[in-house]
């Protein structure tokens, strides 16, 4: 959907809205309805033509065409201990940005970064692990729940969680592009 129909939708749902607040009791009747009508037509739109435009929207969970001519392919993060040991990642670790969506920007735009550049983010994500290992090995709540203690939602339900974190530091971080194969992407080590 345009910026100008998104934009132009609220517009309407904004002035529709109005109208009904500012409404004499004879008409207000007849507005809601209006309105209610306008929020179901446009949301119907929204959801048949997958069309996100606050706040309407189409509620997808995962969206993008299948690519049949490729192997599904995912990002590993993996952090990297005092001793050279690798361990996954918890996909909390980079809350508020979920493993996956890091693993999505990596492949549309850090691997065409400069190196000094993606060392930059390396440095950075590397530390962000780092201090959730920390959190993690002192017992403390990571992800959603950090927050919102036992009421935090998770994300996503059947994400695999990793059943040990390093008792040592992460001293660097892995990145492997997982496609059939496990091939390592990017590396950064803590100078």
């Amino acid at each position: 959907m345009s910026h100008l129909a998104a934009a132009l939708a609220f517009l309407v749902f904004l002035g529709l809205g109005l109208r009904v607040r500012v409404a004499r009791e004879a008409a207000r009747r007849r507005r809601v309805w209006t309105l209610l009508g306008y929020v179901l037509g446009v949301q119907g739109l929204a959801v048949a033509l997958t069309w996100d435009a606050w706040p309407f929207s189409s509620h997808t969970i995962a969206v993008g065409r299948v690519r049949t001519g490729a192997p599904p392919c995912t990002t590993e993060w993996v952090g990297v201990d005092g001793a050279g040991r690798e361990w996954r990642l918890d996909p909390y670790t980079f809350m508020p940005v979920y493993a996956s969506v890091l693993g999505y920007w990596w492949d549309a735009d850090g691997t065409h970064r400069p190196l000094w550049a993606q060392h930059q983010a390396l440095a950075f994500l590397g530390a962000h692990a780092e201090q959730t290992r920390a959190r993690q090995a002192q017992g403390r709540a990571i992800g959603p729940q950090r927050w919102l203690g036992p009421v935090g939602a998770p994300y996503w339900l059947l994400l695999p969680r990793p059943d040990a974190i390093s008792p040592q530091p992460y001293l660097g971080l892995n990145v492997y592009r997982v496609c059939g194969s496990r091939e390592l992407v990017a590396s950064w080590r803590r100078p």
